[in-house]
């Protein structure tokens, strides 16, 4: 019996000892299979930069517009123009204010009152340069500034744009953004 015990406690300390020995093996195998990614994370970063996008070099104006508005109906437009873009703007061009009018509820184009007020012309605009353009209007029959949501009163829409001197479209290329062109600010009032 004394033999049994013994080839008992060999076997225990056998399976313990058998057991350890393939647990650890997994543990190393398993820091193995880990260390395969980061081979593939160093295959990926070889990739060649021919396969990233260019972007393409062309001008890009942008119009930033504040309004000032005092009590006596006085509104001055204080512009901006600025390429933003990555390439020199070279083309005839004038930044210009127009003021449209219009009586709720009819629109803009239903009222048709419609007229320039300022104009500023230019040809050169380097890329990251920037001018600032000024305009004052005073509201005829001004009565006061009326909240922008109640329904009675008169519209008017000061908007400050760059347009080609030749009053065509923006072809590709002239500038990378036509959708900043242009910038608008409506004010309300009631009239005497």
């Amino acid at each position: 019996m004394n033999i049994f015990k013994a080839s008992r406690i060999t076997t225990y300390a056998f399976i313990i000892a058998f057991t350890s020995f393939f647990l650890h093996q997994g543990t190393v195998h398993a820091e193995t299979v880990q260390a395969k990614p980061s081979t593939q994370m160093q295959i990926s970063k070889k990739t060649p930069a021919s396969t990233k996008p260019t972007q393409k070099s062309c001008p890009d104006l942008k119009i930033k517009l504040k309004v000032v508005k005092n009590s006596s109906g006085l509104v001055t437009l204080n512009g901006t123009v600025s390429n933003i873009g990555n390439a020199d703007y070279d083309i005839p061009s004038e930044a210009r204010y127009v003021m449209d009018l219009r009586y709720p509820p009819k629109t803009y184009d239903q009222v048709g009152v419609s007229d320039k007020l300022c104009t500023k012309a230019f040809t050169k605009l380097n890329k990251g340069a920037s001018f600032s353009f000024s305009c004052s209007y005073q509201v005829p029959n001004f009565d006061g500034w009326i909240d922008p949501m109640m329904t009675s009163g008169v519209n008017r829409l000061f908007t400050l744009s760059v347009v080609k001197n030749d009053m065509s479209t923006f072809k590709t290329g002239e500038d990378c953004n036509k959708k900043n062109n242009s910038r608008g600010v409506e004010v309300k009032y009631q009239e005497k």
